[in-house]
């Protein structure tokens, strides 16, 4: 497998976009700007900020458990205060490498699960300028059967 890709026009930023049409995510524009992102209901988990570059929320307790395989394959780069990682995408090849660390990200931040969690970390493109302060969001309390806010 060749790195580059003379012989194509379309970024792989765009065709990563693509191949994620039919799964459970909508494409829409990234919190952090500039770039695209794709976002289950309420969390972005996919960030394509620069050229071929993604960005994939899959938390602090996935990442550490991969920590030793996602740096052994050199396509990988781990964010050092959150538990997102970038993917270089050059070859085919990332974006199967891709598509394994979005469903990961998916199973990891189950809406069933995730609104335990209050916030998630900025993605690594928004800590490389000014730092935004985020409120934490408080959990919805469920009375008799009725969810109100706290």
């Amino acid at each position: 497998m060749s790195r580059g890709r003379s012989h194509r026009s379309v970024s792989y930023a765009d065709l990563a976009i693509a191949r994620f049409r039919n799964w459970p995510l909508k494409a829409c524009r990234a919190d952090c700007p500039p770039g695209r992102a794709l976002a289950l209901p309420g969390l972005q988990i996919v960030h394509f900020h620069h050229g071929d570059l993604a960005e994939v929320f899959l938390t602090q307790r996935v990442v550490r458990r991969l920590t030793a395989t996602l740096t052994t394959s050199g396509r990988v780069d781990l964010s050092p205060d959150g538990g997102w990682v970038q993917v270089h995408l050059d070859t085919d090849g990332d974006l199967f490498l891709l598509e394994s660390l979005v469903s990961l990200a998916i199973q990891a931040n189950d809406p069933v699960v995730r609104p335990l969690r209050h916030t998630s970390p900025d993605c690594p493109h928004a800590t490389s300028g000014p730092r935004r302060a985020q409120r934490p969001r408080r959990p919805a309390l469920i009375l008799n059967g009725s969810r109100s806010a706290s």
